[in-house]
């Protein structure tokens, strides 16, 4: 799809003794889906941090023969959300003495001086105060900064936190692995590595870690708000076999699908998910509805996401290679095309077209999420309204506009009743932000619009 853009992804570890750093590394790679942009790593040794980045994937960056030892380090794969996608604004960002690495995006950071990412406005915040750094920096952090952080610092004499903001808008996990204490964005990152998960870090905990040791473990902000988790980490970002905050993503995705034949039904021969996150979706939907499933769209190897790409243009020249059509599927039937959400609509309509051209009789699209009508602040990179196919536009509209037959997208509490969540942020869908303070949204969209 044309998708938005993932946030990031984090990764740290603290041992006892050096290990290979090869572990951070593999920690990266399988969390390369949320972020193709650039890699990074920091590491403290001898007091004093350094760090390893540049563009493109985590094997673009790092080498299978990179055989550096450490006792502690953080990773960071970027999709830009704020800034540029340069080697100056990938992560960790820092210097000798610290180096940070976070997941989201701080909503106001342009009201605290000339920062030109909001990675920028965290490190220096940190860096100034690194003298009180659990006994005022992180509350007043908390306090003073608005959006969403997972966030993972480390200091030059290796000890490592681990920070969720209040809200809890993505996730972050804190886990083992052979005595070494980890964190990472998604918890099957960690079962995946051979580890155990200790926890899925709450909304507003800090965790300390040092030598492999958790010596610090406090919720240090609770307002009684309710939590505001992302509802697309369940719909697109997180790995299907991960589990946020105790809820599978895999389930929750199939439970779209069958909400969606149940409210949204359609009259089709086949059913046809978009590769590759759609799928557990439309096994939900052929399940529920009994119309069976086929792969019918195959997404060719060499494809990349399309919607990490810089520019529209970019992402069209990646639109003309991404899928290939199994005529003998679709040619003379009603096919129901499933996707977990469209944003600009280019993905589809041009899906659309081949499944045309391949024959199909009638092309009926059902939505695994509610409608994107608005921008989003708080980590996903869709920010302009008129980027959004479903801004003022009804269903009717957007049919015609992707050359489909219907077209119908789930509701919002079709969604939570899904995922089986009522504390996950809608704001994309509704309008309505789950933020600290209050904002001018014109002026929000002026500085966070590409």
């Amino acid at each position: 799809m044309d998708k938005i853009r993932d946030k990031c992804g984090v990764f740290g570890i603290s041992s006892n003794k050096p290990i290979s750093i090869q572990l951070i590394i593999e920690g990266l790679r399988l969390l390369q889906h949320r972020g193709q942009e650039s890699a990074g790593i920091s590491y403290s040794e001898d007091n004093k941090i350094s760090t390893i980045k540049g563009l493109g994937l985590v094997d673009d960056v790092f080498k299978d023969n990179f055989t550096k030892f450490v006792k502690n380090g953080i990773g960071h794969v970027r999709y830009s959300t704020t800034g540029d996608s340069s080697i100056e604004e990938a992560q960790p960002l820092g210097d000798s003495v610290i180096s940070v690495a976070f997941n989201g995006t701080i909503s106001n950071y342009y009201k605290f001086g000339t920062f030109k990412t909001d990675t920028e406005f965290i490190f220096s915040f940190f860096r100034n105060r690194l003298n009180n750094l659990i006994s005022s920096a992180i509350p007043d952090f908390i306090n003073l900064a608005d959006g969403a952080y997972s966030l993972l610092i480390l200091l030059n004499d290796g000890t490592l936190l681990g920070l969720r903001d209040p809200r809890g808008f993505h996730p972050l996990t804190l886990g083992i692995i052979n005595d070494v204490i980890v964190f990472s964005s998604e918890d099957s990152v960690i079962k995946q590595l051979g580890g155990k998960v200790i926890k899925h870090i709450l909304p507003g905990e800090l965790i300390m870690v040092k030598d492999g040791e958790i010596i610090y473990d406090r919720i240090i902000y609770e307002d009684g708000l309710p939590y505001s988790t992302c509802s697309f980490e369940y719909i697109y970002f997180s790995r299907p076999d991960s589990n946020i905050d105790g809820y599978s993503v895999y389930i929750a995705r199939r439970r779209l699908g069958e909400i969606l034949a149940e409210k949204h039904p359609a009259k089709g021969d086949i059913v046809v998910p978009v590769p590759d996150s759609s799928r557990p979706i439309a096994i939900g939907f052929s399940k529920r509805s009994g119309i069976p499933l086929e792969e019918a769209l195959v997404r060719t190897i060499s494809s990349v996401r399309s919607f990490i790409m810089p520019t529209q243009d970019k992402r069209k020249e990646v639109l003309e290679e991404k899928f290939g059509i199994v005529s003998e599927l679709v040619k003379g039937k009603r096919i129901i095309l499933i996707d977990d959400s469209i944003v600009r609509g280019n993905t589809m309509r041009r899906i659309a077209s081949m499944l045309r051209s391949a024959g199909a009789k009638e092309i009926h699209v059902r939505i695994g999420s509610p409608m994107i009508k608005y921008p989003c602040y708080m980590g996903i990179d869709f920010p302009r309204r008129e980027e959004l196919i479903a801004y003022n536009r009804s269903e009717i509209e957007i049919s015609k506009e992707l050359g489909v037959d219907s077209i119908e997208y789930l509701t919002v509490e079709e969604m939570l009743q899904a995922i089986g969540r009522k504390d996950l942020c809608t704001a994309c869908f509704s309008g309505n932000y789950p933020l600290k303070f209050r904002y001018d949204f014109k002026e929000l969209e002026k500085v966070f619009g590409k």
